[in-house]
């Protein structure tokens, strides 16, 4: 049984003879594609640009030591960026995000349950991303449905990393300057105890009581130093625990986008065109074949 030929004049001829169809095909891709790019729900993509200052700015090493001669950058370095990067992607910081940007009500689920904020933290983790630039700045951005939302969740992102950026800090300088401040009540309970003694001692007199209250006032004296260094400490500890210095810098905060991501409509109708066209000519061409393989002489 020999085969039917179906050459490429063939091909030629049967596109030409069934163009009408292989036009209709296309018309009724481009308009799938039209109706395809208005039904789908767009989403919107907002970014936030800051950069990281240098935490040890503001140490009391930094403010209050003027013996040593040190550089100090205003800008944080790599470790710092990587410590923020951290921050942003812990489980506490997008806890604080989603709460503070009402995600159970965007979103429509129950925060409060453990199914709820499952749903609502993997939603988050699905738009949510972090980006280190060659410059030393961090973006951060948010695809949502909605604008607002895209753009609220971005620079609340960026104020949540912030505060736990500085309560970092500013948690272990307090916890410090209270350990050095229950040190100095110890100190002045023993001062108290020595001012006592050393009253005992003279009231007393003799040579043995001399001597000692020599010892125990050398020991005060000695204490009343400790304490006045101690006092100090702790005054710059205090000091470098307020809010006036920003551990994070703003350099473009997010606004709500006015186009979609994804691809436009003259993209999407492109697309479609040519997948009609394509499938059009492929189709009356297996057709044709099939036709004269079934008129073919066996």
């Amino acid at each position: 049984m020999s085969t039917p030929s179906f050459d490429l004049i063939d091909v030629i001829k049967t596109i030409q003879k069934q163009r009408k169809v292989i036009i209709i095909i296309t018309a009724i891709a481009l308009a799938l594609g039209g109706i395809f790019f208005a039904m789908k729900r767009k989403k919107f993509k907002a970014s936030s640009h800051f950069l990281v200052n240098n935490p040890l700015y503001g140490d009391r090493n930094t403010l209050f030591r003027n013996y040593e001669q040190r550089y100090v950058d205003y800008f944080g370095g790599d470790d710092d960026l990587d410590r923020v990067t951290a921050l942003l992607n812990s489980d506490t910081v997008k806890d604080r995000i989603i709460r503070n940007c009402q995600f159970q009500i965007v979103y429509n689920n129950d925060i409060n349950t453990e199914k709820g904020h499952a749903f609502l933290m993997g939603v988050f983790d699905k738009n949510f991303n972090v980006k280190r630039s060659e410059y030393k700045e961090l973006e951060v951005s948010y695809i949502a449905y909605d604008s607002v939302t895209a753009a609220n969740v971005a620079n609340m992102s960026v104020k949540v990393c912030e505060e736990a950026f500085r309560n970092y800090y500013t948690s272990m300088k307090l916890g410090m300057a209270k350990s050095i401040g229950d040190k100095l009540k110890q100190i002045d309970s023993t001062i108290n105890v020595c001012t006592d003694s050393l009253v005992h001692m003279e009231a007393a007199g003799g040579a043995k009581s001399a001597e000692s209250a020599k010892t125990l006032r050398a020991t005060k004296d000695q204490l009343a130093l400790d304490r006045a260094r101690y006092v100090s400490i702790i005054n710059e500890f205090e000091a470098t625990t307020n809010s006036a210095m920003n551990y994070l810098k703003v350099t473009t905060r997010a606004i709500p986008p006015t186009s979609p991501i994804g691809p436009s409509l003259m993209t999407v109708l492109m697309v479609a065109g040519f997948l009609g066209l394509f499938g059009g000519v492929l189709l009356v061409l297996v057709l044709a074949y099939y036709n004269r393989l079934m008129n073919h002489p066996r």
